[in-house]
């Protein structure tokens, strides 16, 4: 397939300068587990090099249709070099988290060039400890947070010193092929603007079917959208990054002793931080704030590359104060949420991309973000969690001890919070807006200060103490 799928390019047409569509990371890598230390920034180049050519759609370059009238195409790349998308730089001193963060806050949020493989690497030096990190950045279009942790593991090792091994392309549906021709452009383009009109009708005949139903269920209350909020506004084009870590062996045991999910668990902790960030403001609203949560539509076994990810909206409870009392209302809400998704509710994402072009997308998106602070809300911040390895990993011998999973932000929302599962913790990144959001490290540090709220409750319960 050369032309982009719909989902793949509802990511690119709803980029705008100051909502980029790309995804990315930090991996923070430890040199000194490598028997002779030998992790340095040529070896690295040669790695990814070798690793990125398993997976062709890192040499891929886009060719868009004049005005987004129809989805761009994949086209080969010319003298495509992976050298040419690595950089590396120094950390300043001392090199701790802080200084750390404050390098990928600048690197992160800058657009990717569309003339280019929509993908770079920066590798940063000077860490404590001799630390190194690796900052990756690839556009949402080219593969989902599912797509890329798999890729990860793919292509990382699971040993210092690993045993030679043959190394396997990834699979991938998708293809790339030498540019399209006018002719051809245009044939394909009213071929795919036909179905539009039908797929607009089928999605909203959906759309029309969920709210009589929430409408007969909840009344006029359970069809209001999500309040506003101080970080629920119009987006600028700066990004500051943040994160912390805790123990998955903790999240799990809650999930045992109290019947519920891990991602429940994840929803109740950033519920927490997110309420306390608000209320220290005296800014929390009286109706609980709704989460997207990504879902992911693929198959247990589909390892392929692109975007399979659909999203439901969930109640976070801020609105409840009692800890057990907001993971329970959240498990209840994510339940039916499931349950919606399931029955084939609809997926706004999908809906999209089947029904509008992709320049009326980019308009539409431009418009959003214009009108943030009066447009109804459907959810106040995304909130994602992404499985990965459960044993270490090592680039060049080096061994990846921590993750920082980074994200997009949607217009009229100025955070994000990404959770990856690696080698037995929950690494959560925070990517906010700093116009909207004045101390990010507030709400990352505030996911363990509230994992530990909600261990006390539980203890304290004589329904699960014990």
């Amino acid at each position: 397939m050369q032309q982009l799928s719909n989902l793949d390019a509802v990511f690119l047409s709803m980029e705008t300068p100051e909502a980029p569509g790309h995804i990315g990371g930090l991996a923070i890598l430890d040199p000194s587990s490598h028997p002779d230390g030998g992790f340095d920034f040529d070896r690295f180049v040669d790695f990814a090099r070798e690793r990125l050519a398993l997976c062709p759609r890192f040499s891929w370059t886009l060719q868009e249709v004049p005005l987004g009238l129809d989805r761009p195409y994949w086209v080969e790349t010319e003298d495509f070099d992976a050298r040419n998308h690595i950089h590396r730089l120094g950390a300043p001193s001392p090199g701790g988290h802080r200084e750390l963060a404050e390098i990928s806050s600048l690197l992160y949020p800058r657009v990717l060039d569309r003339s280019k493989p929509l993908w770079d690497m920066t590798v940063i030096e000077g860490l404590q400890g001799g630390r190194v990190a690796v900052l990756w950045r690839l556009h949402h279009c080219m593969m989902d947070g599912a797509s890329g942790a798999g890729l990860v593991e793919l292509l990382f090792d699971l040993e210092p010193t690993p045993a030679e091994r043959p190394l396997i392309e990834v699979r991938d549906e998708a293809a790339a092929g030498k540019p399209v021709g006018t002719l051809e452009m245009f044939t394909t383009g009213v071929r795919n603007a036909l179905g539009r009109p039908s797929a607009a009708l089928r999605h909203l005949s959906t759309a029309a079917s969920e709210l009589t139903q929430q409408l007969r269920e909840h009344g006029l209350d359970g069809a209001q959208p999500a309040p506003h909020t101080s970080f629920n506004g119009v987006l600028s084009a700066g990004r500051s990054v943040a994160w912390s870590r805790i123990s998955f062996d903790r999240v799990k045991h809650l999930k045992r002793e109290l019947g519920v999910t891990v991602n429940d668990v994840v929803l109740a902790m950033t519920s927490g931080a997110v309420r306390n960030y608000l209320e220290a403001r005296d800014e929390l609203p009286g109706d609980s704030l709704y989460a997207s949560v990504p879902v992911s539509l693929r198959s247990a076994d589909d390892k392929s590359i692109g975007n399979q990810v659909g999203e439901v909206s969930v109640e976070w409870a801020t609105d409840r104060e009692d800890p057990l009392e907001r993971l329970f209302a959240i498990h209840e809400a994510a339940t039916a949420a499931k349950a919606g998704a399931k029955a084939g509710g609809l997926n706004l994402i999908e809906a999209m991309g089947e029904s509008l072009a992709p320049g009326v997308l980019s308009l539409l998106a431009r418009a959003t973000s214009q009108a943030a602070e009066k447009a109804p809300l459907p959810s106040n911040a995304v909130v994602s969690n992404v499985p990965m390895s459960p044993v270490p990993m090592y680039i060049i011998g080096a061994r990846i001890e921590g993750m920082v999973p980074m994200s997009l932000l949607a217009p009229t929302q100025g955070f994000n919070i990404t959770v990856v599962t690696y080698n037995g913790e929950m690494h959560f990144g925070v990517v906010a807006d700093p116009k909207l959001v004045e101390n990010v490290w507030e709400i990352a540090d505030g996911i363990p200060k509230a994992l530990g709220a909600l261990e006390e409750a539980a203890e304290a319960d004589p329904r699960f103490a014990g």
